[in-house]
């Protein structure tokens, strides 16, 4: 089943010229950078919605993107689609004789699997398949760099806010703090004081017993949107992300 349009890549020659566009210019949130050593590619990650733009910088002279940038310049290099389970949406696609790139899976950013549709598949577009890794406790696949989060850890039990920044099998990085320090935050930013500020953790999964999204309701404003609404900033940027 497909779930969504997860993002859009965009090959380019540097990833921090063209962030001043996406992040500078156009004022995207810069969801956090990875390093994907199988595909030898840097990534930035910028949220649109439930979307996001990913720009793709070679990390070695081999690389697809390399090769992709070289033979076309920069410019769109593929569409991902994010489905429940990769593997058998490709035997379904394969048994109807679609062309693949890939047969099975392979480890993608964030701790996904993902497939490659050849192009002529889609008239010469590139399409990406996405499988999203289990989460934490009862944490949704969905979430991922960018998106503000609420954690309930374990041994010992704290709470804490925060944005995440990158996630894989051993754990979450998270720039954020106690739950408890929250509304002293956004009260100090809405005065001009300076004081508490997050701060970036790394947490190991063991410790992770639920994540959940900093998400708000008609009646019940998420802590981010509460945020918005008293200090006239959103809390991405003023982590500066």
């Amino acid at each position: 089943m497909i779930l969504k349009v997860d993002h859009v890549g965009i090959a380019v020659l540097s990833l921090d010229e063209r962030l001043h566009f996406w992040h500078d210019a156009l004022g995207m949130a810069l969801g956090g950078t990875e390093t994907v050593p199988t595909e030898g590619v840097r990534v930035a990650f910028l949220p649109a919605g439930e979307s996001r733009i990913e720009l793709l910088e070679a990390a070695r002279p081999d690389s697809p993107i390399a090769k992709f940038v070289e033979k076309r310049g920069e410019g769109i290099h593929h569409i991902t689609l994010q489905v429940e389970a990769i593997q058998p949406v490709l035997d379904r696609l394969k048994s109807r004789g679609v062309p693949l790139l890939d047969d099975a899976p392979r480890p993608g950013a964030g701790g996904t699997k993902v497939a490659f549709l050849h192009p002529r598949a889609a008239g010469g577009v590139l399409v990406e398949l996405v499988e999203k890794p289990a989460s934490a406790g009862h944490a949704r696949a969905s979430i991922g760099p960018g998106d503000s989060v609420l954690l309930y850890l374990r041994d010992p039990h704290e709470k804490m806010w925060g944005v995440l920044r990158e996630r894989d099998a051993s754990g979450l990085t998270v720039e954020g703090l106690d739950l408890a320090s929250f509304d002293s935050w956004t009260t100090q930013v809405e005065r001009g004081e300076e004081g508490i500020r997050p701060s970036l953790f790394f947490l190991p999964m063991a410790r992770v017993e639920r994540v959940l999204l900093d998400r708000g309701t008609p009646s019940l404003p998420s802590l981010s949107d509460g945020f918005l609404r008293r200090t006239g900033r959103t809390v991405q940027s003023e982590l500066g992300s």
